[in-house]
Parts: structure tokens; sequence; C-alpha cells
């Protein structure tokens, strides 16, 4: 009985000491900062950087847009016959899943938590509230595509000119996922370091719950989620996601940032920045899909070796155009088991 009530009264115990103890500005730790994001004049920051010939976008200007909204477009930069070679891998992927270990989860169904393809019923895998997690890890095209260099160099500069791309999300259908920022989850050794980009492998229609944004979010100050500052931890934080998303909606809203739809086409990238607020719009026509991939960057600095193996010294990986991606040690023999994307060309 007397840890029943225990339990019963921690959090409002919790809740009550928060409400009534003074609460400093939270943010990032300037001094770990990627230049971007310090007051370093950006001529200074590119100065010592080589900027390839054949890049299709004016870097001076992305960057510009970036400091001042937390992303930006950029137009054309991935071939499409390489994007409709992905889809078709992810579709061979969900027709063939039992032979796969690679890791899926769905939104609003008893398989919210993440199990391997193999034991998620096809049907599943292939609604709305579907994604599957890390599945670069298994394909060689998607490595290729996340590391293609016109998103790299942007990222060099953008977050840091050592790179590791460690994580991955595929979409059929939009998430719909409330607000959220997603440096409180996506976490590593330094919070700042991360970016995030969404390729859409399809034109993006108004009606499939295309992805929106609030420009400049990202100089908002930073939620509280309480006893863990303003990284989430699950059992700990006393507020939960949703508190976060009504926080983020309430905050842009008295700073007038206007919410922003992204209807971007096949061949373009967003990049955000891991503290822009964004989310998933609603689908007014389920017959609509909305396929994406969606990638997360950080720094060597910040994630030195694969989120799984924190406790080991070093964690295998590849190199793909200058970028670090860790092996799955939970998935050994699931790493590069789908190599069509070794031959493609442009």
């Amino acid at each position: 009985m007397v840890t029943f009530l225990k339990n019963k009264l921690r959090k409002p115990y919790f809740l009550l000491k928060h409400s009534l103890s003074s609460k400093p500005k939270l943010d990032f730790d300037y001094e770990t900062l990627p230049n971007i994001d310090k007051d370093i004049p950006l001529e200074d920051i590119l100065k010592d950087f080589p900027i390839p010939e054949n890049l299709p976008y004016d870097l001076h200007e992305k960057l510009v847009f970036w400091r001042e909204h937390g992303y930006v477009v950029l137009e054309n930069v991935l071939p499409e016959n390489w994007l409709d070679k992905f889809w078709e891998e992810v579709e061979d992927t969900i027709e063939n899943h039992h032979k796969y270990d690679v890791t899926a989860l769905i939104d609003g169904s008893s398989y919210q938590e993440p199990k391997a393809l193999k034991d998620i019923p096809k049907e599943k895998l292939q609604s709305i509230g579907a994604r599957i997690n890390d599945y670069h890890n298994a394909s060689i095209g998607a490595k290729r595509i996340m590391t293609n260099q016109h998103i790299v160099t942007f990222l060099k500069i953008a977050l840091a000119p050592e790179l590791t791309a460690f994580q991955s999300l595929v979409f059929k259908y939009s998430s719909q996922q409330p607000t959220h920022q997603d440096f409180p989850w996506v976490t590593s050794k330094i919070p700042s370091h991360l970016a995030a980009a969404w390729i859409p492998c399809e034109d993006v229609h108004p009606d499939s719950g295309p992805l929106y944004y609030y420009p400049g979010s990202h100089k908002l100050p930073k939620f509280n989620f309480g006893r863990s500052g303003y990284l989430y931890k699950n059992n700990i934080s006393l507020f939960s996601p949703l508190d976060f998303s009504k926080y983020l909606d309430k905050t842009c809203e008295q700073y007038g940032i206007e919410k922003k739809v992204l209807l971007i086409k096949k061949g373009d990238v967003l990049i955000w920045h891991g503290a822009l607020a964004h989310g998933g719009s609603l689908i007014k026509n389920p017959e609509m899909t909305r396929k994406s991939f969606v990638c997360h960057y950080s720094s060597i600095e910040a994630q030195p070796k694969h989120r799984s193996e924190l406790d080991k010294d070093v964690s295998e990986f590849s190199n793909y155009n200058g970028v670090i991606i860790y092996k799955d040690p939970n998935n050994p023999n699931g790493e590069n088991v789908i190599t069509g994307g070794k031959n493609w060309v442009e």
C-alpha cells in the first residue's frame, strides 16, 4: 500500500515542485553549436570550404536562408530514376517481408513497438501509420541516396564537416504526426548537432497529408519537459509529447510564425534544422500516398558510434561519399542485403 501511494503521488509531487521552482531559459550550449548557428560571418565559415563546380544551387544563398528560417529546399538534386528504383525496392521488401529483420511499426495498431518486418502482416506494412526503421542499413541504394553529394555539400557547412547519417524512416503515407522538434527524441552527445532530410519519392499532393513546418521556429525558447530539461525521457519527463506539441503551436502563434505546407516534387530535398517545429498534416484523401524517405544526420563528434553501442569503444561502419554510416549491431546479417542500388546510374 505504501509503495502504491508513493508511485501514485510521485508525478503530482514533481509537477508541484516544478511549478514552484524558478525556470531558467533553456537553450543549447552556445559553445557546442554548429558554426552556422553562432555569430560568425558566413564569409569566414565558407572561406576555406571547397565548393564543387557542379553544385546545382547557390550555396551562400541557401545558407543565408537556413540561418534565418531553419530549413532549405534543394531543388532537383536527386535523380528521379534512383527514387523510382528505391521505391520499387521498398515495395519488394514489403511484398517479401518474411525475408527481412529490418524493423517497422504501425501507429494506432497493436504493432506500435518496433518489430521485424517478417513478424508484421503485409497488409499492416502497407497501411496508413506504417513506417520502416533504418531501412538504409539493409539497402545500398538508400545509403547512396542519403549521402548524395549535393545533400552532403550543404550539410558539411550547415552541420559539421565530419558527418554521420545515423537513422532513417520510410513512409508510404503521411505520418499525421503532431507538431514536434526532432532533438528531444533523436538524441546524441551534443543535442544541437542534428539535421534531417525529407526526400519525397513522388510529387506531394495537398490532399495526401503534406509535411508542414514553422519557418524560424528553430530559434524559439526550448520547451521544459520537467526533470529532463529540453530532452524527452520516458517515465522521467513530467510533460508528454502532446504537451510539447501544444506548446510549439501556441508559441509559434505568439511569435507570429505562420505554418507553411511543403508541396515539393520528386527530386527535391527538404533539409531542416534539428530544432525546426514541423509535423504531418491530416490525410484528406486516404487513397493518396505520400511516399518519402527521412534521414537524420549528426556530427561524428556528437555521434561517434552506433546509438546501440554507446558502451563500446568503436562501431563498425562504412563510408559513403565522405559520410560515416554505422552498421546495425542488432542485425549484422541484414547489412547491405538489398544490393540493387550498387549499380544505379543517373
